[in-house]
């Protein structure tokens, strides 16, 4: 997730939270650090490059736009294929039609509705890791077989 308030943030954490979703959420607050994550470069040198399921990217960050984040990974051949959800307050045809444009997956005003972000993830039929519903209610990883 490339976003740069803790708030929306951590109501996207609780919306993988409530929907049993187990596979991490990296919060990047900016653009640049999140390239820096994807190609594993800067801060991230050591560790390497990064292939996410998804990206979540909040349109309106400072410095680096979210669109111009976009414009970057959508013509990397390391990264043009992650599929891309795009997060704003806005619901502007005209934003929302150059998000689609440049490629993304979706996109969903905030806060994140938890109906809208399963919805796109079942379209997407992404490969995410389930804790089942006894084990999220009592907090044990482990299930019946």
């Amino acid at each position: 997730m490339v976003e740069d308030s803790a708030t929306d943030a951590e109501l996207a954490l609780r919306a993988f939270k409530r929907s049993r979703i187990a596979n991490p959420l990296k919060v990047i607050p900016s653009g640049e650090q999140a390239l820096d994550y994807l190609f594993g470069t800067g801060t991230f040198a050591k560790r390497g490059p990064a292939r996410p399921l998804l990206i979540l990217l909040d349109l309106g960050l400072p410095g680096m736009p979210g669109l111009d984040f976009l414009g970057k990974i959508k013509v990397d051949k390391r990264t043009w294929d992650i599929p891309v959800v795009t997060l704003s307050f806005t619901q502007s045809a005209p934003a929302i039609v150059m998000c689609l444009q440049r490629g993304v997956a979706g996109h969903l005003i905030k806060p994140i509705d938890l109906a809208d972000l399963a919805r796109i993830i079942r379209q997407l039929k992404l490969r995410l890791t389930r804790v089942p519903p006894a084990a999220a209610s009592t907090g044990n990883a482990s299930s019946k077989g």
